[in-house]
């Protein structure tokens, strides 16, 4: 039963650790379609990019408010290093981009470069704080083991 609860919490780590621009680009890879020569339809694209900056908008509010002020230049230079990486890892061919997976590395690149940023522009978080569901998780484990 133990083996179990591992294999559990381990079935949750990439939800609890799950990020805005690598989902979304996740997201778009397994929904949008693809034409013949394996683009991506723009519009579909664009739209899970624009759900991706919510997310870290929503994620991030003190680093968005800050950013939206002009105070936070971090951010900027997250998105400029996305398009540089993405420029060059990219084949031209979406459909085959998603499915070898190098361009999916710039999205979490920049995601960790978001959550660096989120904490020089003020956003309040502990970083080494273990995420809410693996502490339920061992505690239940625990509880679990307790009794018997």
């Amino acid at each position: 039963m133990f083996i179990i609860g591992i294999i559990f919490l381990l079935m949750l780590a990439p939800v609890a650790f799950a990020d805005c621009a690598g989902d979304a680009y996740g997201k778009a890879c397994a929904s949008c379609s693809f034409d013949a020569n394996g683009k991506v339809d723009q519009t579909c694209m664009d739209n899970y990019k624009s759900q991706g900056t919510t997310c870290v908008s929503t994620k991030y509010p003190l680093m968005a408010a800050q950013y939206a002020k002009g105070n936070c230049s971090q951010i900027d230079t997250c998105a400029s290093e996305l398009q540089s990486c993405v420029a060059q890892y990219s084949s031209g061919n979406d459909s085959a981009d998603c499915k070898e997976g190098s361009v999916a590395i710039c999205y979490a690149s920049a995601d960790e470069c978001t959550r660096k940023a989120a904490s020089e522009c003020g956003e309040i978080q502990n970083i080494c704080k273990p995420p809410a569901a693996l502490i339920l998780g061992i505690l239940g484990a625990g509880f679990y083991y307790s009794r018997r």
